[in-house]
């Protein structure tokens, strides 16, 4: 399964508000005025190695609800989600249940294309107490929820213990704080000559995003508590920073880090260039995969790094109910009933269930991956802010400046803060 690529969303997500400044309408009614009722369900890239899992529940759901019918609707590319999407909500033609991302919610729901939930149900608390707090909270905008936690992911530590071993360290005992990771890579570079870690800067859904660097890893609020104004170029963040601009100068830490994708971390570690990456369990089946048996076979999995806040960086789908649905009431009971499957789904991939009885199961705790993505609660460090796409990509820009030598550090953060104060939605 891969996630979203969320730069590649920030066009989908123009197209829908243009799109629903068009469709924009009251919500509709639970039922079309007969017992028959059809719901159109949007998922993205599940159709590929998953349709015996959507078509089960599918029909499971629509056995235990007669008269409603499910109308499944797959989009494999980003670009295609794009036109169609946009396309169905100006013409007036809306799915009942879409797939989303904390990523894009807030734009979504700024524009009005989807609902608030308490606009369809009385229930929303009761709702949301039945979900781990960090992946609902990751839908709850301004006080309102608007979304439905899926399935989520959290990072995982991946080395390579024969470099561990060449670098005179315990393979036994990897790093559990950033600072052991940093004096660590310093070993393994000074003894071997190969880079410590990689941690890339530039893609969103990776555990090296920049706004996961800061906040998580650092421990160093991005904005103040009423989310209005940004607080990070504190004395704290540039000193922590200063580690990446200083291990990519001496080495111990990749060169990649600075403009390199997730899967080209990736890569370094299927490949013997890299002791260390920080990314889901998910990758330990890709690293099989693209790297010869030598490297596999010392490659391990063990859980994140700490964060200073208690918090894992996570990534989530969701599932939200646009505006035009004809039965929003049914939607919402479909999309919740699809987020208590996950358990199953992921007896096929390793993701973290979102309902809180199913990520303490003694079933999902016996999966692959499952007690490496459940070490540490999760939370979205990402701004909940419409602009969140421009928030991140500034704070990307000018890290990267900083990395490439052309600022210092203090001075990328402070060019960022002001970028952001500019930006955040008042």
């Amino acid at each position: 399964m891969t996630s979203l690529r969320t730069k590649r969303m920030i066009a989908l997500i123009l197209s829908v508000v243009a799109a629903a400044g068009l469709s924009a309408c009251s919500v509709g009614q639970a039922s079309g005025g007969g017992s028959s009722k059809n719901i159109d369900f949007w998922t993205i890239n599940l159709k590929e190695g998953y349709t015996p899992y959507i078509t089960t529940l599918m029909k499971n759901y629509e056995t235990a609800h007669p008269g409603v019918t499910i109308n499944w609707v797959d989009i494999p590319d980003l670009t295609q989600a794009q036109t169609r999407l946009t396309a169905a909500l100006s013409s007036g033609k809306s799915p009942d249940v879409v797939n989303v991302t904390p990523f894009i919610l807030p734009q979504l729901a700024k524009s009005g294309a989807v609902l608030p939930l308490s606009k369809i149900t009385g229930d929303t608390a009761a709702i949301g107490s039945k979900y781990t707090k960090g992946f609902w909270d990751a839908g709850v905008l301004n006080g309102e929820a608007y979304a439905i936690p899926y399935y989520g992911s959290a990072s995982a530590l991946l080395y390579n213990k024969a470099i561990f071993q060449k670098a005179g360290l315990n393979p036994a005992k990897p790093p559990q704080t950033w600072a052991e990771v940093f004096a660590d890579s310093k070993i393994i570079y000074a003894k071997t000559g190969i880079p410590g870690f990689v941690q890339t800067l530039d893609d969103f859904d990776d555990a090296g995003n920049p706004a996961d660097i800061i906040a998580s890893q650092a421990g160093v609020p991005l904005l103040n508590a009423d989310g209005t104004k940004s607080v990070f170029n504190t004395p704290t963040a540039v000193s922590y920073f200063q580690n990446y601009v200083d291990g990519v100068k001496a080495g111990w830490i990749s060169k990649t880090s600075v403009n390199g994708v997730v899967l080209d971390g990736a890569g370094e570690l299927a490949k013997g260039k890299v002791a260390m990456t920080f990314l889901g369990p998910w990758s330990l089946r890709w690293t099989k995969a693209n790297s010869s048996a030598d490297v596999y076979k010392n490659i391990v999995l063990a859980p994140h790094i700490k964060s200073p806040t208690g918090y894992s960086n996570a990534f989530l789908q969701q599932f939200a109910i646009p505006s035009g649905s004809k039965n929003p009431a049914q939607a919402l009971d479909f999309a919740r009933y699809v987020s208590g499957t996950v358990v199953t789904l992921a007896s096929q991939a390793p993701v973290l269930p979102t309902l809180t009885a199913d990520v303490t199961s003694p079933k999902y705790l016996s999966l692959f991956g499952a007690k490496v993505l459940t070490a540490e609660p999760i939370k979205f460090f990402w701004p909940q802010d419409p602009n969140v796409a421009q928030l991140i990509a500034s704070l990307r820009e000018n890290m990267q400046a900083a990395l490439l030598g052309s600022k210092s550090t203090q001075q990328a953060l402070d060019d960022a803060v002001q970028t952001w104060d500019s930006l955040l939605t008042k």
